[in-house]
This record gives structure tokens, C-alpha cells and sequence, in this order.
């Protein structure tokens, strides 16, 4: 069972997601709420919560302030968040756990689910929330990646990575100089991680690092050369957008 904390600074918001734990989430309870980071702080060292479901938006800073005051994270955490897209996609690269505001119940659910069956380690809460820090700051080709495998956690630089390829529900990434990882998240979902960072689409089973291609052949129905000499279809429908981009590189 997950004692659980929420902070957030509406009253309102507090008692939807208090709501749903309590009526639909068998692995965890509610132990306390916080409205703001200082409150937040004070009842994550008395209560010592297994979970924390938190704000980022408050008065007093925002949730990643109180995550960086925290002492000791040895807690699961999931952001909720109203943010725009683009600091969407950096909380996305970096692998937290997120929900979007207005909540979606069944999203809720299955967010606080993933963290009653993940183990926790501290020093993967840490990588984590440095690999934010660095994304907030850092423009979207030079980002890092948070990618999990069944035995590690990686990061990874964006600008490093050449290629992705679809295997069902997982994804291998192709990295510059580095054995591939096999990573269990769809093509899609890299896909959304890595919008506007120089990446394009060019088959249902491909997205491309446009840094690494070497040359195109026309031949064949379309095929990319990459500079490690990795063959990338080019699908019929998505030839004409790829030639247009090809004119500008």
C-alpha cells in the first residue's frame, strides 16, 4: 500500500485526486495534503509518504523547487501539470512520471499502478530530476534522455542518437558510437519525446536523426543512407515531405 501525499495549492484539485485514490486505487491511501512547497516539505519529513502527487505551479515556487530541497527522495513522485507542450516534452525526456491538467482519472489510476510495481532507487529519482534541470536549460538538439532497460538507466544525448526503429511495443535507439538499446516504449512515444529536435518519421518502423544522413538513393522506392551505413526505408507517403526537408539541409 502507497502512503500517499498531495500537494497542490487548490483546494479543489486536492480533493479530485484525494477522490480518485480513495475510490479506485487499491495500492494506496491517502495520508495527508500540502498546500504550497514550504507545507510540502514539512509533511514529506513527518509523514514520510511512500508516494508524492505533485504540483508543479504553486505560490511559494514550484514542485521541482521542493523536489531539489528534499533531503533524501525515497519517495515515489508524479508530477501533475498544467504546463504548455514544450515543457511537457523535457519532463517526457527526462522520464518522470506525469499527469496533465484537467486529470484523467484512468490516467491517475495507472500512473500511481506504474509506481506500486516499480522498484525505487534513489540515485534514479536524482538522474531523473538532473536530466530536467539540464533540459530546462539547454536548447531542444542538445537535450539529454532518460532511456530504461530492464537492467539500467542510461542517459543519453539527443544529438547523439541516430536512429530509432519499431519492434512491436518496444523501440530500438541507435547511438553514435554506443551498442543500441532495446527501450519498452513505442516508436510513437519517442516520436513525441523527440519533436523538434532534428528527427523525422520516415516509415511506420522509423524515426531518423537528420544530422546522420549520409546521402539519399532514389532507387528501389527510396532509401536513406546513414553515416554508419544503416539502410532507412522511406514510406511512399511520407517521400515527398522528406524531399522537401532534404532541399533545406
Amino acid at each position: 500500500m502507497l502512503r500517499t501525499l498531495v500537494i497542490d495549492d487548490e483546494p479543489n484539485a486536492r480533493q479530485v485526486v484525494k477522490n480518485i485514490v480513495e475510490l479506485y486505487c487499491k495500492s494506496a491511501t491517502v495520508i495527508g495534503e500540502a498546500e504550497n512547497v514550504l507545507d510540502g516539505i514539512k509533511k514529506i519529513n513527518e509523514l514520510k509518504p511512500d508516494l508524492v502527487l505533485l504540483d508543479i505551479k504553486m505560490p511559494d515556487g514550484t514542485g521541482f523547487d521542493l523536489l531539489k530541497k528534499v533531503k533524501n527522495i525515497n519517495f515515489h513522485f508524479i508530477i501533475i501539470t498544467a504546463f504548455e507542450q514544450y515543457a511537457i516534452q523535457a519532463i517526457k525526456q527526462s522520464a518522470l512520471d506525469y499527469i496533465v491538467k484537467p486529470i484523467n482519472t484512468n490516467e491517475l489510476i495507472v500512473a500511481i499502478e506504474k509506481a506500486s510495481l516499480t522498484t525505487l532507487t534513489e540515485a534514479d529519482q536524482l538522474a531523473k530530476l538532473e536530466t530536467l534541470s539540464y533540459n530546462q536549460e539547454s536548447d531542444s538538439g542538445n537535450r539529454r534522455l532518460i532511456l530504461n532497460t530492464q537492467e539500467s538507466i542510461y542517459i543519453v544525448q539527443v544529438n547523439e542518437i541516430i536512429s530509432c526503429k519499431a519492434d512491436k511495443n518496444y523501440t530500438e535507439v541507435n547511438i553514435l558510437n554506443k551498442n543500441s538499446l532495446v527501450i519498452s516504449k513505442t516508436l510513437k512515444e519517442f516520436e513525441d519525446m523527440l519533436t523538434g529536435c532534428g528527427f523525422f518519421r520516415t516509415h511506420q518502423s522509423h524515426l531518423i536523426n537528420l544530422r546522420y544522413i549520409d546521402y539519399y538513393s532514389k532507387g528501389m522506392g527510396g532509401t536513406i543512407i546513414m553515416q554508419d551505413s544503416s539502410k532507412i526505408p522511406v514510406s511512399s507517403r511520407k517521400k515527398d515531405a522528406f524531399l522537401q526537408i532534404m532541399t533545406k539541409l
